[in-house]
């Protein structure tokens, strides 16, 4: 380990067994991961960043004491947040990544010939740097000319760069810190603006259960700009209650009419035609959510 400082949300119990705890103040609850062996820990310029070894997850991503995604279930976060876009654009040529240093979308990505151009924005080079030692190596990425990674605040890339894309995925951390500003409504009408005339984008919008608020404010921000918006859900082990949403935002097409012939399902290890499809299928409690949002805008 390098740059040792005090690592935030690790505990060692009475038998010096180390511990991740990770309180989530919405759901009262506290998630406990027990740790095998910490690998790497350092603070870099925005966030505590570290990689530890757990029997249930693998090789697991920590930021600031929050696990973000793991060698074991991080297919499933991946494959969902970037298939479902590109599958439901008929035939996208610009794909721009805003998050998700470890670059897991942007691998799946590389599944689709008919894509020219990669582009992931991730603000700490450090992410990066050390996903590419413990996570993916770096000859997945060299591999491609495709990919292109830029350090830089996204929405400062927003801001100066005009080129528009079919795709933009957008892997938000939660909304503290450096990433409320990913939550603003100017952001969403940036990501708006940065889309081609049939553009789509696919937001990271938290649990449906215990973070209705943001959700909804997703939902509401979205539908003042886009004719068609789509949450659907998915099943992420690694992350508290487990089940976690995605939202849609398309200028044109709708995921629900996308032609699945399409789908590269062949090499994932989630995501099938009948998953992309019954993930829009939400429950009650849920579709009430955006009714109250319909309601209340």
């Amino acid at each position: 380990m390098s740059n040792r400082s005090p690592l935030s949300g690790f505990k060692k119990d009475d038998d010096s067994v180390v511990w991740i705890w990770n309180y989530v103040g919405n759901a009262k609850i506290k998630i406990g991961y027990k740790i095998k062996k910490v690998l790497h820990h350092e603070q870099s310029e925005f966030q505590q960043v570290s990689i530890v070894e757990m029997d249930g997850f693998g090789r697991v991503l920590v930021l600031d004491g929050t696990p973000q995604i793991s060698t074991f279930d991080g297919f499933i976060y991946n494959e969902m947040i970037s298939h479902v876009p590109i599958v439901t654009h008929p035939n996208p040529k610009k794909v721009a990544m805003i998050g998700g240093g470890d670059c897991g979308n942007a691998r799946e990505a590389m599944k689709y010939d008919g894509i020219e151009k990669i582009d992931v924005i991730e603000i700490d080079e450090k992410v990066t740097e050390i996903c590419r030692k413990w996570l993916t190596p770096p000859s997945v990425f060299e591999k491609d000319n495709r990919f292109n990674i830029i350090h830089c605040d996204g929405l400062e890339w927003m801001k100066e760069n005009d080129e528009k894309y079919d795709v933009l995925v957008i892997d938000r951390p939660d909304p503290v810190g450096p990433g409320k500003k990913l939550f603003q409504p100017e952001f969403y009408q940036y990501v708006f603006d940065r889309l081609t005339e049939d553009g789509i984008a696919v937001f990271q919008s938290g649990s449906p259960y215990y973070n209705q608020a943001t959700l909804k404010r997703t939902v509401q921000q979205l539908q003042e700009r886009f004719p068609i918006v789509r949450t659907y859900l998915v099943s992420i082990p690694l992350y508290p209650c487990g089940i976690w949403s995605f939202t849609a935002a398309s200028k044109k097409w709708d995921p629900l009419n996308a032609d699945l012939t399409k789908l590269k399902h062949q090499s994932t290890k989630y995501i099938t035609p009948e998953v992309f499809q019954a993930s829009f299928a939400l429950p009650k409690y849920v579709q009430e959510l955006f009714d109250k949002a319909i309601e209340e805008s």
